[in-house]
């Protein structure tokens, strides 16, 4: 099983005790009176039948606050999502943080930041690149390079899973569309892998019949589940965050309750996955200040709850090319989401809104990746690491510290040491054609 990172700090919370009662109240609230839309026959039978107030004809469901957080008790704290080789199988939950390939629709041109469909053989050396990555821990074969050249799309996300097996080792994402799923759950199980599968909620307040059904096909398959919220502040919910985390929570909720009526203990992970809009274009932003607060109230509040959280902002930047700009939108959400206790968080890979996925970008990600990991791990405070008695015996200057035993067993231990930052001095890096 892959180590991932252990959190040895404490999370980073921004919400009182009181405001996150509110925010969950508020989110019981919205589902007894207001409820949700779901369109899909046979589950409204199901929540009818487990006291649910259903309006048939307009699919409309009221769920008291009783059955939801019985149904929130019954997902488990922690699940194993299971690789073709046992030593990268993951275990989901308590303090342990994971990485997860990035997203993107396109193949960016690594020498002109220009987007075009990707052929099969660069999402072969995409995957190959990703699984030679040490903070990459699962694969996504699904959710990158989405526009295949010569693949038509009812069969892209089957192709990505393919890829990804062929050319990894590691565990999977998944997802749905077009009934793809249920030959990427026969996959699967012919394999013997479990699946980590994203299934979207469509905001305000509603679930399409096709991401019912995926519901139903992988919590009778034994799969873990996302719920993805994708509430937009001002645009499919209200403007300010606050509003914004009580509809999150309400349709995350209602998703668990319908996961956990169709196969209890059903491992969910939710994920926050709502876009930001541009005051002026209305077009999706990526990696802001709104995604990090966002983010870190969402995952306290499930957190709270005993529930594991995935984190996706970060995952992607603004910016069209690798700059200066890709770097610190990546660098800062994604440090900030781990920093709230984040159990797996997507990174390595995507720019340009989603638009685009570059192999160069996951290389450079990986190390923002394990400078994070770094951080969340902390360090100890025991008698060998205070030094008490070693400061005592060196003194004054002209004592040293370098020539000591606890220097050499200790000056890289606690230090992080990334792969691709240029480290070397000013004469060196010129010495070497800059």
């Amino acid at each position: 099983m892959l180590k991932g990172f252990t959190r040895k700090i404490k999370p980073l919370e921004i919400l009182t005790e009181e405001q996150v009662e509110a925010i969950h109240r508020g989110a019981m609230y919205v589902l007894e009176t207001t409820g949700v839309k779901v369109e899909h026959s046979r589950a409204l039978r199901l929540l009818a039948k487990n006291g649910c107030k259903v309006d048939f004809e307009e699919q409309r469901v009221r769920m008291p606050t009783g059955l939801v957080e019985e149904c929130i008790r019954k997902c488990p704290s922690a699940y194993t999502i299971k690789a073709r080789d046992p030593k990268y199988d993951v275990r989901i939950g308590g303090n342990t943080l994971y990485f997860l390939q990035g997203m993107g629709m396109r193949y960016s041109d690594p020498d002109t930041g220009e987007l075009r469909s990707a052929t099969l053989q660069e999402k072969r050396e995409a995957m190959i690149v990703g699984d030679a990555l040490e903070n990459i821990h699962i694969a996504d074969g699904y959710e990158f390079y989405t526009d295949l050249v010569g693949v038509p799309p009812v069969m892209v996300f089957l192709e990505g899973f393919a890829s990804g097996l062929r050319n990894s080792a590691k565990a999977e994402h998944f997802g749905y569309s077009m009934d793809s799923e249920v030959f990427g759950i026969k996959i699967a199980k012919e394999l013997g892998i479990g699946l980590d599968v994203e299934i979207d909620i469509a905001s305000p307040l509603t679930f399409y019949g096709e991401a019912v059904e995926a519901i139903y096909r992988f919590a009778e398959a034994d799969f873990g589940i996302w719920p993805c919220p994708s509430t937009a502040p001002g645009a499919t919910g209200p403007a300010t965050i606050a509003g914004t985390l009580i509809a999150q929570h309400a349709e995350t909720a209602a998703f668990i309750v319908i996961a956990q009526l169709i196969k209890p203990g059903t491992p969910v992970l939710p994920m926050y996955s709502g876009p930001i809009l541009h005051i002026k274009g209305g077009h999706a932003l990526a990696s802001t200040t709104h995604h990090a607060l966002l983010n870190l109230g969402y995952t306290q509040i499930y957190r709270r709850l005993g529930v594991p959280v995935s984190t996706v902002d970060g995952f992607s930047s603004s910016s069209k090319k690798i700059d200066f700009q890709c770097g610190y939108e990546k660098a800062l959400c994604s440090l900030i989401c781990c920093l709230g206790g984040s159990n797996l968080h997507v990174l390595q890979g995507g720019l340009a809104e989603e638009s685009a996925f570059s192999n160069v970008l996951q290389v450079l990600d990986d190390d923002i990746a394990g400078w994070i990991g770094r951080v969340i791990e902390g360090f100890e405070i025991t008698d060998e690491t205070m030094a008490i008695d070693l400061i005592n015996e060196v003194g004054v200057i002209p004592g040293t510290f370098m020539n000591k035993e606890h220097t050499r067993k200790w000056w890289t231990k606690e230090r992080f040491i990334p792969k691709v930052a240029d480290l070397e001095v000013y004469p060196d890096w010129l010495e070497k054609g800059k």
